[in-house]
């Protein structure tokens, strides 16, 4: 595989998690990665946001575990990973350019996180993949 390509969809920890175990694996490997969020995901990549989760999908001893070996720091939380990754110059975060334009009528200017390289719309996805080879989308 050439790309990986995850689009995360939702801002829960069950998300975010999945994402972070997909791009872990995929740095370690050297597959080069694009991370684009969509829906409710967008706000975590702006600085009013980051990190403060809304309510789970559900509350259960997963989400909890999960929370907590992140909060005490057992385990590095998803920004951190990114940022590794990104360093090693295999990761690229991009904002899906619809959802933003929807939440900056809600909340105003969105101040992003310096870890996205822009944003981006479906279109554009897609005409980036025509001459790809080898790729993988998965959704969390």
């Amino acid at each position: 595989m050439k790309k990986l390509i995850i689009f995360v969809t939702k801002y829960t920890v069950e998300s975010f998690y999945s994402m972070q175990a997909l791009i872990t694996g995929a740095s370690n490997t050297g597959v080069e990665t694009e991370v684009i969020f969509n829906g409710t995901s967008v706000i975590a990549m702006t600085k009013q946001f980051y990190n403060k989760f809304p309510e789970n999908d559900a509350e259960n001893e997963y989400t909890k575990t999960i929370t907590d070996a992140w909060n005490e720091g057992e385990y590095p939380d998803w920004l951190k990973i990114m940022t590794v990754a990104k360093q090693a110059g295999k990761l690229k975060v991009y904002l899906c350019q619809p959802c933003i334009e929807i939440f900056q009528k809600k909340y105003g200017q969105l101040d992003l996180l310096d870890i996205v390289d822009g944003k981006i719309n479906g279109i554009e996805v897609f005409n980036n993949l025509k001459n790809e080879q080898d790729f993988l989308f998965v959704t969390v």
